[in-house]
């Protein structure tokens, strides 16, 4: 896992809760000792592994800024239970690494958890993923709490249950029933932009039959709908389109990065293994669903994105544009 940026007030906030021993890095794009430094910062997360380490944007995080009372960058502030413990000001490499190697030492017993949404920490909070557990190999993260909402679309697409949104379907700790059915035939396609730039491992998709929500109230199909409900039988990603596309390109695209076939009836969870190779550095995922009947309801209960979390893809355009 790399060094996450801090993106809000609720972001450090987490980040506080969950570390007892964390240590914050004000940075900005503008800053060449910052930018020299960072591949030695970087290495020095990997071997200190008690500690966290977050990245501050100076421009963007204002009010961090000022509550720290940072005045030049690079500044790493180590915090303790929330408080100053000491601080190392500009690209003073070997006092860094020394006080860092101390501070590791000093949290010895204390595993790092970042913002508290690893699979670990996420399957342990929700009831409904618990089942998920065995699927999630070892330091691979669920990404749903990366999505980013204000570019998320989705098609042909209706919430099972009255007055819930459809992006349910893809969020964590909700407390809303999620599933959703296609709408007017037996397609869905979502379009998921990740506020970071990602690795992504696996999809799970976990799945509702008819007879599963027989009983159940308060939906948006009648009796009739819900014996033309159905699960998936295929099911394609595409990483980093431009826009979401459209059915007749999904659906007739037979090279998509990965086509899966469902065979296993009756499996609660898809999990849909990809090809890392194809998936690295992932700003957005396409995922097309269809069902066996054209005329059916395809029903699904929830998407939850496996991988590795990486770099903001807003600090990774700066840098970028400097570059060049």
């Amino acid at each position: 896992m790399s060094i996450q940026f801090v993106k809000s007030t609720k972001d450090y906030e987490d980040f506080l809760k969950n570390n007892q021993y964390l240590v914050l890095n004000f940075t900005a794009s503008w800053c060449g000792p910052c930018q020299a430094v960072k591949p030695i910062v970087d290495q020095a997360y990997t071997e200190n592994r008690n500690v966290e380490i977050v990245r501050v944007d100076f421009d963007n995080n204002r009010e961090l800024v000022e509550q720290h009372q940072i005045t030049a960058v690079p500044t790493f502030i180590f915090l303790e239970n929330g408080k100053e413990a000491d601080r190392v000001r500009g690209a003073n490499v070997q006092e860094l690494l020394s006080k860092l190697s101390d501070f590791n030492t000093k949290a010895e017993g204390h595993r790092r958890k970042g913002r508290g949404t690893t699979a670990v920490d996420v399957i342990e909070k929700i009831d409904d993923l618990k089942d998920i557990k065995s699927l999630i190999p070892k330091n691979f993260e669920i990404l749903n709490s990366t999505i980013d909402f204000s570019g998320y679309e989705v098609l042909n697409c209706l919430p099972l249950y009255k007055d819930v949104k459809t992006k349910e379907v893809v969020r964590l700790e909700s407390g809303e029933k999620s599933a959703v059915v296609s709408d007017s035939d037996s397609q869905l396609l979502f379009y998921i932009p990740l506020l970071n730039i990602s690795k992504i491992y696996s999809i799970l998709i976990k799945t509702k039959s008819s007879k599963d929500i027989k009983n159940e109230s308060n939906l948006n199909l009648d009796s009739d709908d819900i014996e033309e409900v159905q699960t998936p039988n295929i099911v394609k990603i595409w990483c980093n389109s431009q826009s979401i596309l459209s059915f007749d390109e999904a659906s007739s695209d037979a090279n998509a990065p990965h086509v899966e076939k469902i065979t296993e009836e009756g499996e609660e969870w898809l999990n849909l293994k990809l090809k890392f190779v194809r998936f690295q550095n992932v700003q957005n995922l396409t995922i097309f669903i269809d069902g066996d009947d054209e005329d059916y309801h395809t029903l699904i209960e929830k998407i939850i994105i496996v991988g590795v979390n990486g770099d903001s893809k807003e600090q990774g355009r700066i840098n970028r544009g400097e570059e060049e």
